[in-house]
């Protein structure tokens, strides 16, 4: 199983957002492009795959969307604004759940009022968890276990009390490379390398 935390720390976390203005919307755009790469590669869907996101912004916060790959039904498509429209209808979905209530809002598409602590601390609980860093261990050193989870940002850096947290919660640093890469292209290159030591 491989997990990925994208924390989107101004993503909202109701529905009122405009799909012509993903920008405007925390800059949801990007959070799209991380689940496609997540879960897709060339047209195809990956087996064993979640992908959580982590939703700080306005006016509900905190929530937690997750899309697993497995039981997954369609997405109406893998564009910014199909995606986006998953999203929306989840956090719609989602509206008045109380703490850690958990509902599914369609195949494989599940939203939860959890805060982004919670959800590293269980994962942190059940198996290894990389927090992603420039100044980590290089990700071609590390022999990965069966299951893994790898903690990112969206283009706000995570912060550093935050970074703390997970270090203290037993995380390990992990780079993907010298240069400062979009949190998508990050996705890849773990990908990448978990499928080079074929793991699950």
């Amino acid at each position: 199983m491989r997990d990925f935390i994208l924390r989107a720390r101004k993503g909202p976390s109701t529905p009122d957002f405009s799909p012509d203005d993903l920008p405007g919307a925390g800059h949801l755009e990007i959070v799209c492009h991380c689940i496609v790469n997540a879960l897709f590669y060339a047209l195809q869907l990956r087996d064993d795959v979640r992908v959580h996101i982590a939703l700080d912004g306005p006016a509900a916060p905190p929530k937690v969307v997750r899309i697993e790959s497995d039981g997954l039904g369609s997405l109406d498509g893998f564009d910014e604004r199909a995606l986006a429209a998953v999203l929306g209808q989840a956090l719609a979905d989602g509206l008045g759940l109380q703490l850690d209530e958990e509902i599914e809002s369609r195949p494989g598409v599940f939203v939860a009022k959890r805060s982004f602590e919670s959800l590293v601390r269980q994962q942190c609980e059940s198996g290894d968890v990389y927090l992603l860093q420039k100044r980590g261990t290089d990700v071609r050193e590390v022999a990965f276990a069966e299951r893994s989870t790898f903690v990112f940002s969206d283009h706000l850096s995570m912060p550093k009390k935050a970074d703390k947290f997970l270090l203290r919660l037993g995380a390990r640093a992990l780079s993907v490379g010298p240069k400062m890469l979009f949190a998508s292209q990050c996705i890849t290159l773990v990908h990448n390398e978990l499928d080079r030591q074929n793991r699950p």
